[in-house]
């Protein structure tokens, strides 16, 4: 009797662990999602304002030339993209969309955080961000090029792949 109900306590405890590390993941993955969904709303808002343009192009060049006004809201700026490209890398494991759309994004990303202003943020506040990502982000910053401008040709390969993406998950429905 104590035996069968030993093994109903230990099955019991071997299923709630279970349950609860499936419900820790889906909750990661919502909140992973919301900040990707915030990320694509910054991205929106950027190109649809030309001082938002310019400011993150002037940040990203050489944020010491930035006015102390400027400096803050290219740093809120910044810390949007990353938390984004962050998100993406968290998820890239999830599935092969996920790991598509990291891909697309990380190259770009990786360009935009070789920048003066991109490598001055992610050393200042590098703190705040998952390690697995910050050793993701060291490891092929250490190798890439100081680079002061993201081309246009970065933008629109990976534009490019993001819209090749959309396309076959449209089909795929």
């Amino acid at each position: 009797g104590q035996t069968v109900a030993a093994f109903a306590i230990v099955g019991s405890l071997i299923f709630v662990g279970i349950q609860s590390r499936q419900a820790s993941k889906a909750s990661e993955l919502a909140t992973l999602q919301v900040m990707q969904e915030r990320f694509d709303g910054f991205r929106r808002m950027v190109v649809a304002d030309m001082d938002l343009v310019d400011l993150y192009d002037r940040g990203l060049r050489d944020p010491v030339e930035l006015d102390d006004t400027e400096l803050v809201r290219f740093r809120l700026m910044i810390f949007i993209a990353v938390e984004g490209a962050q998100a993406s890398f968290l998820v890239k494991d999830h599935s092969e969309r996920a790991q598509r759309h990291f891909e697309a994004l990380d190259l770009l990303f990786v360009r935009t955080m070789g920048t003066p202003g991109g490598r001055a943020w992610l050393a200042m506040f590098s703190n705040t961000l998952h390690p697995d990502f910050v050793s993701h982000m060291n490891k092929v910053l250490s190798s890439a090029p100081m680079s002061r401008i993201v081309t246009k040709e970065d933008w629109i390969a990976a534009l490019n792949t993001l819209a090749s993406e959309e396309v076959e998950l449209g089909k795929a429905k």
